[in-house]
């Protein structure tokens, strides 16, 4: 593996590699940006949310997703893992405290490392959040089955179960499949379609790999336990939300009964990228700067 002062690889204890990118600029504030999924990946879109000259970026890949090693990899593959490799990235690139951008399962995990390591935390950012809570992913699991019948078309699979099985344990012709039933399902849900043949070339073995692992993490609740119902946010973390992401808003309220927080409702969805939410990032994060 290839290593630069710009990116690289860095190695767990336990055989996953995890990459690393830096942008922005040197000696200012380090962030990290903590991207979605679970099974999602960082890209360049995402320096879009940042002021390029008041902040030192760090973008990476949480383990198993995108660029990191082995990609897909379920084992050793949970929460605290990645929460752990948050830190081990911190000290590997040599800053005493970082801020956190967390954007939807981000969120999540950026939530997870305050809680573990509030000493090493200068400000967070929380962004369509989605707190793995039982009822919170009941109710994914539920709107996620409704959505794989929606669009069956004699398609075996009706629900995360039964795709991520297909995925597991299935020869390459039924993970495709499935993996396609299950990416029309969640773009039908977000509102979003794509062409038949579109999506056959989007459906390749790393998009396979990268559901079956987002599953792995839904069928295993998130690995949320008794443990995180208690938890504490510092002052200098805020939400973002958009009124129309229900299960984002039902996180909300599960803060809120928890911790008081501050928060800037938008008339929005999920998406951290529309121009609404991108707007209140960048406005946030330049506060966050002018404060400091």
């Amino acid at each position: 593996m290839t290593t630069s002062l710009n990116n690289g690889y860095y190695p767990t204890c336990d055989g996953h590699l995890v990459y690393w990118e830096r942008h922005g600029t040197p000696g200012t504030e380090p962030i990290f940006f903590l991207h979605g999924g679970p099974g999602g990946c960082s890209s360049r879109h995402h320096l879009e949310f940042f002021d390029l000259l008041g902040y030192d970026i760090v973008l990476f890949d949480q383990r198993g997703c995108g660029r990191s090693h082995p990609h897909g990899e379920l084992r050793h593959n949970n929460t605290r893992l990645c929460v752990e490799d948050i830190d081990s990235l911190r000290r590997h690139l040599g800053f005493e405290k970082i801020s956190l951008l967390g954007v939807s399962w981000g969120s999540w995990l950026a939530i997870q490392y305050q809680q573990r390591y509030p000493q090493a935390v200068l400000n967070t950012t929380l962004v369509s959040i989605f707190v793995p809570f039982s009822t919170n992913v009941s109710a994914y699991d539920q709107t996620l089955s409704d959505g794989l019948v929606g669009v069956s078309n004699g398609v075996e699979g009706c629900n995360a179960q039964e795709i991520y099985q297909t995925l597991s344990h299935g020869c390459p012709i039924q993970q495709r499949q499935a993996a396609m039933h299950w990416s029309r399902a969640i773009w039908q849900l977000n509102g979003q379609s794509m062409r038949q043949r579109a999506l056959e070339d989007f459906v390749n073995e790393e998009a396979v790999r990268a559901i079956r692992l987002e599953l792995h993490y839904h069928i295993n609740q998130y690995f949320f336990t008794q443990a995180h119902e208690v938890l504490s946010l510092d002052s200098n973390t805020r939400v973002i939300q958009g009124i129309k992401d229900s299960f984002g808003m039902a996180s909300l309220r599960w803060l809120r009964e928890r911790v008081d927080i501050q928060c800037r409702l938008l008339n929005a969805g999920h998406n951290a990228l529309d121009g609404t939410v991108l707007k209140a990032i960048r406005r946030s994060l330049k506060r966050d700067r002018y404060d400091g």
